[in-house]
């Protein structure tokens, strides 16, 4: 009997603490600064190559992040569910100037954020030909990207001059078949625009789903279609998404004192040290390893 009532007492300690601690995390979160919100956020995600979009309220990657050293390959898409990262893949290639381009475009769910990305990759040499290793296109060979993700609506839209655009809605959660990409892209010139375009036709894509203004081409993204990867380890992404909706229930619950992000984190922040890195880890794509990029590239040359 007394283990039961020293039990109940520590129950109604903690419960106390929690509430305290929860009044100080809210108080402290509204008397900080939007810049200080933004400038502490920042600091957390910029190790891992990404910063806070104050404008849009969304996570995006970094132009020159450390994910731009470890280029692309087959594998990341493979290993992707195992990271929490549920998503359709749709990469299309095609050669121009003697080098063998892949851009690809990615929609899903990245552990408890929807999110959308566009990565320019580039094969000029025959080192990395066992792993199909593709590189980070160089500052020559960016591309105008621009892209809008919908899901019923539209979530929000990102534009730059890049070899990576991304997007990541934190706390939101979706099944990649739900949302749709608009995508853009601008090239240099007419011919690696036709380029494209004959790869997205190889892909699977109707002309008449492909509009073409002098170097833009432009296409809806809803579904992947003819890229095998995104048909394994199915038991396994539904496995993850079980833990992502879950994960996205909490993160929104224990939030629900505010509806911005930047408010969610911050408040995180104070209530939970602990628990606001562990968000920060979940609100990031993290298929691309240094490591394992080493281990790749020692095989290889």
């Amino acid at each position: 009997m007394i283990y039961i009532i020293i039990g109940v007492a520590i129950l109604i300690l903690l419960i106390i603490f929690f509430c305290h601690r929860k009044k100080i995390a809210i108080r402290m979160t509204k008397c900080s600064t939007e810049e200080e919100k933004l400038s502490y956020v920042n600091m957390a995600l910029y190790p891992f190559g990404f910063e806070f979009d104050y404008c849009q309220d969304i996570v995006i990657s970094l132009k020159d992040s450390w994910q731009r050293d470890v280029g692309y390959i087959d594998l990341y898409d493979l290993k992707a569910p195992f990271f929490n990262m549920v998503m359709d893949a749709e990469p299309i290639f095609f050669e121009y100037e003697g080098k063998e381009y892949r851009i690809e475009f990615w929609k899903g769910q990245y552990g408890i954020t929807t999110g959308a990305e566009v990565g320019v990759y580039v094969r000029d040499n025959h080192y990395y030909k066992k792993h199909a290793f593709y590189r980070a296109a160089y500052d020559c060979e960016m591309l105008d990207i621009c892209f809008s993700l919908y899901k019923n609506c539209l979530l929000f839209s990102r534009e730059d001059r890049t070899w990576w655009l991304t997007g990541f809605d934190v706390g939101e959660f979706s099944c990649p078949s739900d949302l749709a990409m608009k995508v853009c892209v601008n090239f240099p010139n007419r011919c690696m625009r036709n380029a494209f375009v004959e790869g997205l036709l190889r892909a699977g894509y109707t002309s008449n789903k492909i509009d073409c203004c002098e170097n833009y081409v432009c296409f809806d993204y809803c579904r992947p279609l003819n890229y095998k990867l995104n048909h394994r380890h199915k038991i396994l992404k539904f496995f993850m998404q079980c833990i992502n909706k879950i994960n996205c229930s909490i993160y929104m619950f224990i939030t629900r004192p505010f509806n911005r992000t930047l408010d969610k984190l911050t408040y995180l922040r104070f209530l939970a040290p602990c628990i606001y890195r562990f968000i920060i880890r979940l609100s990031i794509p993290r298929r691309k390893h240094k490591k394992y990029h080493k281990k790749i590239k020692r095989r290889t040359v």
